[in-house]
């Protein structure tokens, strides 16, 4: 049997982890696009939040992780974070390194115990694969939030240029922190979505291309913005609506802001434009009623709640969340 050390990140184990997914990930995946060492900088060594890696080392190499993105979140009117776990890995020449529960279990036990309890990550969350989510219920305690629901809008002809009124933003300013201010209020929990946030999400990401739109008042004040993406996610061709944040009284601002992600949609021959909105948003009923349907989809919002407050009715009722929050998109 292998000897492993179980312990935290440690500066210098950057390559390895790279080297690590890339295995993990890419085993018998043709379609498979391996990660750059700028693309790991960019998640974990630049997130204005942090980071939280635990690794499994064996004789100089790294061969399992547990790792997620903390998100700085308001809720119930203070600072907090929760995580989304990802890139949960072992290499494949050692999934059987250890007897069941297996080396990610031993890894992720001392991850969980260092940023959960009280007064640590309020919420470990994610939309784990199959196999991620049998091993976490088992032996991690994840528990089911809710099966994400999806709008979706297949697209038809029309126009594909900016509508008027609408902007393209290059990258937020501070401008963006009174217009969160004005919608966090809506709700119990929601990341911080201020500058720093926004623009590393979004502007400074290696992986991808977003399209900014905002809107603003005669006074030049932000009143909403979308984020759009195309992807190849969950199915080829998708408009994806990124992030959302408009007030529920905006209401001319947010038909803007859905002609203009629309509009870009076609004009990237995307063949449908998925969004996620959680139910208790009037933003779920209003985009029925500008045409969109909503469907179940195959993936489950799970959680770790972390504090004794809350619990996930309680998420499931207050918390407002994104694409945004999905790490793979």
């Amino acid at each position: 049997m292998s000897n492993y050390e179980i312990r935290p990140f440690r500066e210098g184990d950057e390559d390895g982890l790279i080297a690590c997914f890339n295995a993990a990930f890419g085993e018998n995946d043709e379609t498979f696009q391996t990660r750059t060492r700028s693309e790991w900088d960019w998640a974990f060594a630049n997130n204005p939040a942090g980071r939280r890696i635990w690794v499994a080392e064996c004789e100089g190499e790294i061969v399992a992780q547990c790792a997620a993105l903390p998100y700085r979140v308001h809720i119930d009117g203070r600072e907090h974070s929760f995580t989304q776990g990802v890139d949960s890995m072992v290499h494949p020449a050692h999934r059987r390194g250890l007897r069941r529960p297996g080396l990610f279990v031993a890894t992720a036990r001392p991850f969980f115990k260092q940023y959960g309890g009280l007064g640590g990550d309020i919420l470990h969350y994610g939309w784990p694969v199959e196999p991620a989510w049998r091993i976490g219920k088992t032996f991690l305690g994840y528990e089911i939030i809710r099966t994400q629901t999806i709008h979706y809008r297949d697209m038809d002809s029309g126009p594909s240029d900016l509508p008027a009124g609408v902007e393209r933003i290059g990258r937020f300013d501070d401008s963006v922190q009174a217009l969160y201010d004005r919608c966090r209020a809506q709700w119990g929990a929601s990341t911080l979505r201020d500058a720093t946030y926004l623009n590393w999400r979004f502007a400074d990401c290696p992986r991808a291309d977003y399209d900014l739109f905002g809107v603003r008042d005669s006074d030049g004040a932000l009143l909403a913005y979308a984020v759009f993406r195309k992807a190849d996610w969950p199915r080829p061709d998708s408009g994806l609506i990124m992030d959302w944040l408009c007030p529920h009284d905006e209401i001319e601002a947010g038909a803007l802001l859905h002609d203009a992600v629309l509009n870009r949609a076609r004009a990237l021959e995307a063949r449908v434009t998925l969004a996620v909105f959680p139910e208790h948003s009037l933003w779920f009923t209003h985009f029925q009623e500008w045409g969109w349907s909503v469907f179940p989809s195959p993936y489950l919002l799970i959680g770790i709640v972390q504090d004794p407050r809350y619990d996930t009715w309680w998420l499931r009722q207050n918390w407002w969340y994104q694409l945004a929050e999905l790490d793979v998109v």
